[in-house]
């Protein structure tokens, strides 16, 4: 959990990291945290990744902005990183979280604007008979039980799911959802380009400055706006993006930690090892085993 005005969660609430099953999904029953919370699952925010709830049973009050929405079964909520939300379960509810890797999401659908958009919204949507709505649905639960079986080729099955999952959902009819949610536009446009810009460089190496000066606005006005939107700096912005690009990197056998941390310019090794470590609670090569990668 980081310790600012607001609170954040590295994992589900509550918890200060989350196991994505080879860096891209972890699934679990929506309902549980709150039973052990009272049912109250304060306001609180994550900032590496994209969840959406599904809600099959049972009924609940969304939190956000110091809002209260009634939501019902069937319906669904898609939830982008550095978004606050908060639940108070009214009855017993039935569900699935379902947490995608934020990094690794993007960097699946790049070349898509339209996908990149959907991950971004911040929607309630109720689910009726015979409606699209419907089969966005179903095609969640069936990525449900994908995940908790374990076929063969069960990574690939699971990557193509979650993409026929983000493009449905940017495809939704604008006048389906219940509710959108909108931060400032301005702010979420430049925040965008920055981290486009961030993922273009492909180096460690690249400045504030120089990132600022792309952008045409100062540095001082780079860290505003990263602040509203993801209640963090511009550095810990771009360190985030580059640890999580060094997961999915690790991932790959091929490589050893070395050429991962320079690959992403990382000159010093040592460096790379320290601020992995800080930012994951694991050494890259205890997280290599963790995720069942052998050196």
């Amino acid at each position: 959990m980081k310790n600012t005005d607001r609170t954040f969660f590295e994992g589900l609430y509550g918890k200060s990291s989350i196991e994505f099953v080879k860096g891209l999904v972890y699934i679990y029953p929506f309902g549980v945290i709150g039973k052990e919370n009272n049912n109250n699952v304060k306001p609180h925010i994550h900032n590496n990744q994209f969840q959406i709830f599904l809600v099959i049973q049972g009924s609940t009050v969304l939190l956000h902005n110091d809002e209260k929405i009634p939501i019902s079964a069937p319906s669904f909520i898609t939830i982008p990183k550095n978004t606050e939300h908060g639940f108070e379960h009214q009855t017993e509810m039935k569900g699935w979280i379902i947490s995608l890797s934020d990094a690794v999401l993007e960097h699946m659908i790049k070349r898509e604007t339209e996908a990149v958009i959907a991950i971004e919204t911040f929607q309630l949507t109720a689910v009726t008979a015979d409606s699209f709505s419907e089969t966005v649905f179903k095609n969640m639960l069936e990525c449900v039980e994908e995940y908790h079986q374990e076929n063969f080729g069960k990574l690939l099955m699971l990557e193509s799911m979650i993409g026929k999952m983000i493009v449905q959902l940017s495809r939704i009819p604008k006048s389906t959802p219940l509710r959108i949610f909108n931060k400032d536009n301005s702010s979420i446009i430049y925040f965008r380009r920055f981290s486009q810009l961030i993922r273009e460089s492909r180096t460690y190496k690249k400045t504030i400055e120089q990132y600022a000066a792309e952008l045409n606005i100062t540095p001082g006005h780079l860290n505003r706006i990263c602040s509203i939107i993801a209640q963090q700096n511009s550095k810990e912005v771009i360190i985030d993006y580059f640890i999580n690009e060094s997961k999915t990197l690790l991932s790959d056998i091929e490589k050893s930690i070395n050429e991962v941390g320079y690959s992403l310019g990382f000159d010093d090794p040592s460096y790379f090892s320290r601020l992995f470590k800080k930012k994951t609670g694991y050494t890259p090569n205890e997280f290599r085993k963790n995720i069942g990668v052998k050196n």
